[in-house]
């Protein structure tokens, strides 16, 4: 058994937040035909959304992350938020292609709902997940990062029990929890600071879990937290 709880202290300054999540075992199912047509599927979106580079900032769905990394002391021009980083290669015909099928799956659904996406190897994962603010002196190591750095207390992260496993909401996932190709039991999220932002995380969990179902995954949770339910309990 896992909790996964936004703690108070996020809805003192997020008053309309949510966290959207589920849970799947058999991952490992979801190949490289799944992600590629998916990844038609974001390039089709992209097209017609009639977003560019020049005027991405006009757009409320990135304008949302902008304000809330700033909000929380994070130079959002320095710190994009992931949805922001991935929409922008896209745009410049550098759309996300790793050698993990799965990761890419989800940042296309990402790119399509335009919501910040993440998932985390349940394995990894120590103890329970918080949604919180750093405390003075945590340390975190990003994917692709060599050194750790000391963080800023004050800043919205996800955490297990061992530390810090996305730092600055949804800006970079750490290391220690990322996927791989053996991962198998997944938990995802979707992220949504505004109550107007709420339907597309919410449409982003629910697009991913019926293209992992039909791929033969097993859903075992789904989630929604808010202020007035800020907990979930997920049987493993």
């Amino acid at each position: 058994m896992m909790i996964v709880r936004c703690h108070q202290e996020l809805f003192e300054a997020f008053p309309d937040a949510s966290i959207h999540g589920a849970v799947f075992s058999g991952v490992s199912n979801v190949n490289e035909d799944v992600s590629d047509l998916w990844k038609l599927n974001a390039l089709d979106s992209i097209k017609s959304g009639g977003i560019t580079v020049e005027r991405i900032l006009e757009f409320p769905e990135f304008k949302e992350w902008r304000n809330a990394f700033q909000k929380f002391g994070v130079k959002p021009a320095k710190y994009r938020s992931s949805v922001e980083q991935l929409y922008r290669r896209a745009l410049k015909g550098e759309i996300i292609q790793t050698p993990l099928p799965l990761v890419n799956l989800y940042c296309y659904v990402s790119l399509i709902q335009i919501a910040p996406m993440a998932g985390y190897d349940l394995e990894k994962i120590q103890g329970d997940i918080a949604i919180r603010l750093t405390r003075d002196g945590e340390e975190f190591v990003g994917i692709g990062e060599q050194q750790q750095f000391t963080s800023d207390p004050g800043i919205v992260v996800y955490a297990d029990d061992g530390g810090i496993i996305c730092w600055a909401w949804n800006h970079r996932d750490a290391a220690r929890t990322s996927l791989t190709e053996q991962s198998d039991r997944v938990i995802f999220f979707a992220d949504s600071a505004t109550a107007d932002s709420r339907f597309r995380a919410s449409a982003a969990i629910d697009q991913l879990s019926e293209i992992l179902t039909s791929a033969g995954a097993s859903k075992v949770s789904a989630f929604a937290l808010d202020r007035l339910n800020n907990e979930a309990t997920i049987e493993l």
